[in-house]
Order: C-alpha cells, then structure tokens, then sequence
C-alpha cells in the first residue's frame, strides 16, 4: 500500500476499553505506518496498558479535552493520512484497507464510518445511545457527507493542517468534530460516508451519565450555532434542506415540540386544570410520529422488541437535547461561547 496511515487514538482513563482497541488494531490485514496514543491525563492505568502495544505513547500534561490531544497526535504524524479513532471502539480487520482506497481519489479530504448498529452493552440507555448515533448517519443518502465523527474518520494530513486542525477552544469532547467537518465541506473538501465500514462502540452509560452527556452536547451544539447563524444554525443544525450532517429536520421539530408539551404540562400543574394535558399528550405523540423510521428500523436492527423502551428514552432525549440548547442559548448570551 503507497499510502501512509497514521492511526491517533486520544484516550483519557479508557483503562476498561484501551486493550481491546489496540488488540483489534494489531490484527488489522494491513498494518497502519504508526498508532499513536495520546493519554490525556488518565489517572488510571491507560498508559500502563497501552504500553504493552507498540505504540508510540504522548502526553498532554492535564486534562486537557480531545481536540488539543488529537492536534498533538497529528502533529507528531508521519503518515498522509490521519485515522482518529476513539479509545472505546472496536475495529473491522480491513478498516486499514478500506480506508486507504477511498484517498485513491485525489479529491477525497476525508472518510467518515460508522457504529454497529448493536452495540456490546446490554442495557437499553447504552443500546438507544449507540442505536440513535448508527440511525442518524446510516439514514444519509451513500457517498458525500458534511460529518465528521472522530469515533473513528479519517484526512489526509496535508488537509488536516491546512484548515487549522481541531478548535482547542472547545475544552469538553463535544463538537469539535463537528465543526472540523463543517470546515472541510466550507473550504469545498468532500468527505466520503462508507457505510460499510462499521466499529463497535464499547461504552455503557448510566441514565445520569447519557443526561449529562446529552446535556453537554446540546450546550455545545447551539453555542456552534449561534457563533455562524446562516452557515451552522440554519444551514447544519436546524438542516431544513438535510445539508450533509447527522442532524434530521425530523428530530429539530421533535425537539420543539416535547418543549411545548412541558411548558402544557407545567401549565396543567401550576393551574389545576387538566385542559393543557390534551395538547401536551397530542405534542408528545406528533413528537413522536417524527421518530417512525428510528423506532422501526430498531425494532428491525436490533431483533428484540424495544420499541416501548426506546420510545420512552425518545422523548426524554428529546426533552433533555431541548433544555441543553435553552442553556446554551442562554449561556452564549452572556457571553459563554465554548
């Protein structure tokens, strides 16, 4: 193979997960030029671990969040391509093969893959949490996309420095994928979407831990918005004309409407009348009729029937994702704005 990958894995306290990371690394069918691990801090046994591979292992120093720690890795790459991959996921044996074919095309930026539709935990915040992320990018028509999930993507190098890498003002691993690939599109990059390419997601989240997790990407997603209204908001987050991102239109009017049905709710508590509850069940229900597709194709991706349970956790995503954009919203008023 002519081209040269370089795999960038960021990991901060992936004791649990960071062997099996690597171990499907190292059988992959064809070897990547290098991996390299940088440890965010991790005080667990991270680096302890990775040090049985051969890898070259990097340091930030602190906690100092996933996009200074993968600039690092990509600073310290020889490769012309960058494959960044999370610690917690496991890779197909040919990952390396086919990602190495689609930058044949001279055109090709980027590669984005995605997660197996089943995911290894067994509770269902985890398998809606896995299930939500698979459907959103595996509904995008095959070919160009404008998203980029470090989960595991790849770019060329070249490229990769030309557009300044990741924004190191966004502390928390929230958008600053995102936003990477919102600016290779913006400088006319084209980001190929292989849906045959799919890695399993290792992490298992507690209800508390998905609410703080949605919480804080939601924040952080309208505070992208509100920092480039006509090119982000409008054109990426609302996505009325579905431009590219794994963000549907269908789940913008969710979101708006299980809103609306709270405040009906609050109103029924807060009058003593149950008058308001008519509007709030119809609005939950329209909130819901938006989500058709998911909850089928999970019925049928995931052979049990969950459709009940990941209704439930439909809408109290939704309701957390609302109240995330309200503090957000709020948040960069006041001048907050990563």
């Amino acid at each position: 193979m002519s081209l040269s990958i370089s795999i960038i894995v960021p990991a901060w306290n992936a004791g649990k997960t960071i062997r099996n990371c690597l171990d499907s690394i190292r059988e992959q069918t064809v070897s990547p030029l290098e991996i390299i691990l940088v440890d965010d801090g991790s005080c667990d046994d991270t680096a302890a671990k990775a040090g049985e591979f051969d890898v070259k292992l990097l340091n930030t120093g602190g906690r100092r969040g996933p996009a200074t720690a993968r600039n690092m890795g990509a600073s310290a790459a020889a490769g012309d391509v960058i494959l960044f991959l999370d610690s917690d996921v496991v890779v197909p044996v040919d990952l390396i093969e086919k990602v190495a074919a689609h930058f044949k095309d001279e055109s090709v930026w980027a590669v984005q893959t995605l997660y197996t539709p089943i995911c290894p935990a067994a509770d269902m915040v985890s398998q809606y949490q896995n299930y939500y992320y698979y459907f959103s990018l595996n509904r995008m028509p095959e070919g160009s996309t404008a998203t980029f999930a470090t989960w595991c993507s790849a770019v060329r190098r070249h490229r990769f420095k030309e557009i300044g890498g990741f924004n190191v003002r966004i502390p928390e691993p929230t958008v600053e994928d995102e936003e990477l690939g919102y600016t290779i599109v913006e400088n006319s990059g084209i980001i190929i979407l292989d849906k045959t390419i799919q890695v399993a997601h290792l992490a298992s989240y507690t209800l508390a831990q998905f609410t703080s997790r949605r919480l804080r990407m939601s924040r952080a997603q309208a505070k992208s918005g509100w920092r480039q209204i006509k090119k982000r908001l409008l054109a990426r987050y609302i996505n009325v004309h579905e431009s590219g991102t794994h963000h549907s239109r269908w789940v913008v009017l969710s979101i708006l409407l299980v809103l609306i049905a709270q405040f009906c709710l609050l109103w029924s508590l807060l009058s003593f009348s149950p008058a308001p509850l008519i509007p709030a069940v119809f609005l939950l229900v329209s909130a819901l009729t938006c989500h058709c597709a998911f909850l089928t194709g999970c019925n049928r991706n995931l052979k049990r029937n969950v459709t009940l349970t990941f209704a439930v956790l439909c809408l109290y995503d939704m309701a957390v994702l609302g109240w995330g954009i309200v503090h957000g919203s709020i948040q960069y008023m006041f001048g907050k704005k990563y």
